[in-house]
């Protein structure tokens, strides 16, 4: 296993979740984030973030908005975490001894990196689920990680539908709500206008190829609406909306301030870039 078999992305978003400890008023706190990244990769994350500081911003509040989403799910009385796609994601270990019960679900070697990392730093590891989650009976293989598929559970799908053919989002959905019947899902989405080059306004097109660019990805996927969702699926949309409108709306009181003059979202980015938090009926 190399680091080229894990992907740029998760590097990328620890690199902007570790700068955050560096800012005069940080919006949240990730001591964990720095444990994955070599010098390399903070230093492409600066160039990447001194380039793209609106795309860096949209990463700040979107991380705040599914902190709230989980706190609150908390709050409801939630015991059971997914985080798909997980990349290094460390809501585990921030939310450690609340008796939450947190699964990651990625690549094999995404979870293996990531557990060696924190082993070496004496960090404990949640539950792992190792797979493509697209190619396999996901809640048969939570199942057998001790997950409860009959209490309610949230699903953090943070940063992966963009990079998923649109027909096989839809039918990973369907296995879910076939073998679930109590699960909300937090997740980040892109319209498919501005995926597929459509959109009226040029810029906001133009900013997110010029991402592409620079993550080495390819987004294959939007949504201009989430009605199939709620037409096609047994979903309910609990909460939709553009990234910096949910970002701080998302925040804690103490936050609003910090989030109104921190973001940097451009009106573009803002236009086409969205988070949602949908429940299953």
């Amino acid at each position: 296993m190399t680091i080229n078999d894990i992907g740029a992305t998760a590097f990328y978003i620890a690199g902007v979740r570790s700068l955050e400890k560096d800012r005069d008023e940080p919006l949240f706190r990730d001591p964990y984030a720095d444990l994955f990244l070599s010098d390399e990769w903070r230093a492409r994350t600066q160039q990447l973030v001194d380039v793209h500081f609106a795309v860096a911003d949209a990463i700040r509040l979107r991380t705040v908005a599914l902190n709230n989403i989980l706190e609150d799910e908390i709050a409801r009385g939630v015991r059971q975490i997914v985080t798909l796609g997980c990349g290094f994601d460390m809501r585990h270990a921030i939310h450690a001894g609340k008796g939450i019960r947190f699964f990651d679900v990625d690549q094999p070697p995404v979870l293996e990196f990531k557990a060696d990392t924190l082993g070496a730093a004496g960090v404990p590891m949640c539950s792992r689920i190792a797979c493509n989650y697209l190619d396999v009976d996901l809640p048969d293989r939570l199942r057998q990680g001790g997950l409860d598929l009959d209490v309610p559970t949230l699903f953090i799908w943070e940063g992966n539908t963009m990079y998923l053919p649109g027909e096989r989002i839809f039918g990973f959905l369907d296995t879910l709500c076939g073998r679930m019947s109590q699960f909300r899902i937090g997740f980040d989405y892109l319209l498919k206008s501005v995926v597929d080059g459509t959109h009226e306004d040029a810029e906001a097109v133009t900013v997110m190829r010029d991402v592409q660019r620079a993550i080495g990805a390819e987004f294959q996927t939007g949504f201009d609406s989430l009605g199939q969702f709620e037409s096609d699926l047994p979903f309910k949309v609990i909460e939709a909306g553009n990234i910096l409108d949910v970002g701080i709306r998302r925040a804690g009181s103490d936050s609003v301030e910090k989030l109104s003059s921190a973001a940097n979202v451009s009106k573009e980015l803002a236009s086409v870039y969205r988070l949602a938090l949908i429940e299953r009926r």
